[in-house]
């Protein structure tokens, strides 16, 4: 990929940012064409279609938190149980700066099959690193007797997702250290022997 290429792509992507944390209840192609100064075809020879655009989006907004790098800290863990402790981590570190772009895609996300795609994308995403965590601690001999890994990979996504940190942190009006000492208490009697 060309320098050039690469620009564009970031430009697109930044455009495309700043519409949906503006709070736009429809993201057109042409609508982000114009954010980011270049016009429709400029924008199709950099993507595919609206879907490619929205999960480039989700990774690239991801890559500005920091989530590659979480991602190897949550895989370099000393054990199965640091590695979910450090999931917990994440999410009560990283949720208040992701919440504007969570809030907006989940209504974006209802009324647009290609924010649907790429949400989803993203929700895979993470439950393959549930499932890499549950699989480490199934490996090392800690998983809560009876429960299989796909279980505890499904109740390790589903309890430190997104929404459960806006019920928790926002609506409920847990702090954040309340959040990974509860969860992490919980999460710890569901699933570890």
């Amino acid at each position: 990929m060309s320098s050039s290429e690469t620009t564009t792509r970031s430009r697109i992507l930044q455009a495309a940012l700043r519409l949906i944390e503006s709070g736009a209840k429809t993201i057109t192609m042409s609508a982000i064409a114009d954010e980011a100064g270049l016009s429709r075809q400029a924008l199709y020879l950099a993507f595919s279609d609206k879907s490619d655009l929205f999960i480039a989006l989700l990774r690239f907004a991801d890559g500005r938190r920091g989530i590659v790098q979480e991602q190897a800290r949550i895989r370099a863990a000393e054990s199965g149980i640091a590695a979910l402790l450090a999931i917990i981590d994440l999410q009560a570190r990283l949720s208040p700066a992701y919440k504007p772009l969570a809030d907006a895609f989940d209504v974006l996300r209802r009324q647009d099959p290609a924010a649907q795609n790429a949400w989803q994308d993203r929700q895979n995403d993470r439950l393959e690193g549930c499932r890499a965590v549950a699989a480490r601690i199934a490996a090392e001999g800690k998983l809560r007797l009876g429960l299989d890994t796909s279980t505890a990979a499904d109740l390790i996504w589903t309890t430190t997702s997104s929404t459960t940190w806006d019920d928790l942190v926002v609506k409920r009006g847990w702090t954040a250290a309340e959040y990974q000492k509860r969860l992490a208490e919980l999460l710890l009697s569901l699933l570890v022997t």
